[in-house]
């Protein structure tokens, strides 16, 4: 099996025939048509059904397919690599961050260390949940900032910082005299806006009052937006809404039996058994410090 092989079958699909993708390849039908077929004798079952005007992947072309797109496209990014290397390019350093941690004293200090690497390219991905330890187990990320959700003995982690959490909804949005307990069987039919798993294989969300409404977006500029417009309730961390509720625009609640202000420990987090480039090593001592 080959690079080109593969090509060739993965251009025969998105192309809808052979003749479309030997001349997306600039290659002769015939050759095209013989790479998908040396694949499929050396694994004895057929990629395409070939019974209709167009080609059309069998059930094991579909999962074949899958892979084969994802085969590429890290030969590629390989690739790419390669040729960075050869030039000399600038280390990368890419960290998985927990969109509720994005708190200033630790911008303050990876800024501190990205003065010290002036060459160097910072990925930053936001995630929530799941999504944050993912980026570092499918090895899309040297590190990981976030909550306590999902670690376990495969990551090592520790304490960096704190995030306070704090409930809030806009001014008069639930109608209830302002500084009053809320009951959960009042607050159940208002919308809880909640930040989406960004994982593939979600969490369950927790602080969520039991047969409540619930909304989600991705972002907290977005619950924050729905918030402001009187359309939900949500617990948001502090330094975020600082403004708002200094200008009484986001007030606190106070719900029954609910957590509805917290301190949450915020982690820095690398898998236990992934060696470090020197880069993240550096990086991790650095924030490991604060």
């Amino acid at each position: 099996m080959t690079n080109d092989q593969l090509r060739s079958f993965v251009a025969v699909v998105e192309h809808g025939s052979f003749r479309a993708a030997a001349e997306h390849m600039f290659k002769t039908q015939s050759t095209v048509s013989a790479a998908v077929r040396t694949l499929e004798q050396q694994f004895d079952f057929l990629l395409l059904s070939r019974e209709s005007y167009r080609p059309t992947l069998t059930t094991e072309g579909k999962a074949f397919y899958q892979q084969a797109k994802h085969l590429l496209a890290q030969a590629q990014q390989l690739e790419l690599l390669g040729h960075q290397l050869a030039q000399g390019a600038a280390p990368t350093l890419s960290i998985s961050l927990s969109a509720m941690c994005a708190i200033p004293p630790g911008l303050k200090a990876l800024k501190r260390f990205c003065d010290q690497y002036p060459k160097m390219r910072l990925n930053i991905t936001t995630e929530h949940l799941s999504g944050v330890l993912e980026q570092l187990r499918i090895e899309n990320a040297d590190l990981a900032i976030g909550p306590h959700h999902g670690l376990d003995g495969r990551y090592e982690f520790t304490e960096i910082a704190k995030v306070s959490m704090v409930t809030v909804a806009a001014p008069g949005y639930l109608d209830q005299p302002s500084g009053k307990e809320i009951s959960q069987q009042s607050i159940r039919s208002y919308p809880h806006i909640l930040i989406s798993d960004s994982g593939s294989s979600p969490l369950d969300h927790v602080n969520v009052i039991p047969g409540g409404r619930r909304w989600y977006v991705n972002d907290y500029q977005m619950k924050k937006t729905l918030m402001l417009a009187g359309m939900g309730w949500a617990r948001m961390p502090e330094h975020m809404i600082e403004s708002e509720l200094k200008a009484g625009k986001l007030v606190p609640l106070s719900i029954e039996n609910f957590n509805c202000d917290s301190r949450e420990p915020v982690y820095l987090i690398r898998l236990r058994h992934q060696p470090l480039s020197e880069l993240a090593s550096e990086c991790w001592k650095a924030l490991a410090g604060l």
